[in-house]
């Protein structure tokens, strides 16, 4: 499977293709073509026992082609221990991003420490990108602790600001600028995490997509408190997630469409079908 296959549409300038991986996974692709995904949960990892999914995975991680992988938070169906190693394979040239736990979780797992690039609540513009693997024209020498590739790619239109997510742990979520426009389309990933009014600043208001968590257990917040926040976030279209995997932690995304109603919440919703792909843009 190429990137393009993994993300099968193509935005043009102001938009974003998305693709619900299922769970609080996404897949994306920019309009200069960089695919990353976040959160990717792609097995039937549980911590006591193999989960039996309600919706089979719609591509298995050895097929997944990216430029780059965003993990919120070290739990395994963020940090998934069976899909990342697959797409660490499967994509030799894929930059990995956590905050201190799940970069420790990544490495344990075999993935490369020049791979991985540790990210913190506060950071902005963080580029996100592919590794350049061209060989470096300077031999390395003895004793030096020169890498021999290089960690940055020229030419991403996309970068993520890492913020603030009331979960376990050094959790976080993501705001993603995309494009090469003066006014970037904006993507807010809230990764698991209750709602709190911490979530809301400048860096998270009048976003143009929110890709927000319903299933009201877990440390997650429900629908009720996720259709608040995209009101008070003024978001221009909303996307509901963490749902329809997992038998013991779903929701029905009825209740969060019938809360954006009763609360008259402006923001578009786009209830997306487990490996539904769909253009967003302003």
């Amino acid at each position: 499977m190429t990137s393009a296959a993994l993300v099968p549409l193509t935005p043009g300038p102001g938009q974003v293709a998305i693709r619900w991986l299922g769970q609080g996974g996404f897949a994306f692709r920019s309009p200069d073509g960089v695919v990353w995904c976040v959160d990717p949960y792609l097995s039937t990892y549980g911590r006591r026992a193999p989960v039996e999914r309600l919706a089979p995975t719609p591509v298995r991680g050895i097929d997944v082609q990216v430029d780059a992988v965003l993990c919120s938070h070290a739990h395994g169906d963020h940090t998934d221990p069976i899909t990342l190693p697959e797409i660490a394979a499967a994509s030799p040239r894929a930059r990995f991003y956590a905050a201190a736990e799940g970069a420790a979780q990544m490495r344990e797992l075999g993935i490369d420490e020049s791979r991985i690039r540790r990210v913190t609540a506060g950071e902005r513009g963080v580029p996100i990108h592919a590794l350049d693997l061209t060989p470096n024209p300077f031999p390395q020498e003895k004793g030096s602790h020169i890498s021999p590739t290089s960690d940055v790619t020229a030419g991403s239109d996309v970068t993520a600001d890492v913020v603030y997510a009331s979960h376990s742990g050094d959790a976080v979520g993501f705001v993603f600028s995309i494009g090469s426009a003066d006014i970037p389309l904006r993507v807010y990933i809230t990764g698991d995490s209750l709602y709190e009014p911490q979530l809301i600043s400048d860096t998270t208001r009048d976003v143009d997509v929110l890709c927000v968590c319903i299933n009201g257990r877990m440390g997650n917040m429900d629908h009720e408190d996720a259709a608040r926040l995209a009101g008070q976030l003024r978001a221009r279209a909303v996307v509901p997630m963490h749902f329809g995997v997992m038998p013991h932690n779903t929701a029905d995304p009825q209740q969060f469409l019938d809360a954006l109603v009763a609360q008259a919440v402006p923001a578009a919703p786009r209830l997306l079908a487990i490996g539904e792909t769909v253009v967003l843009g302003r």
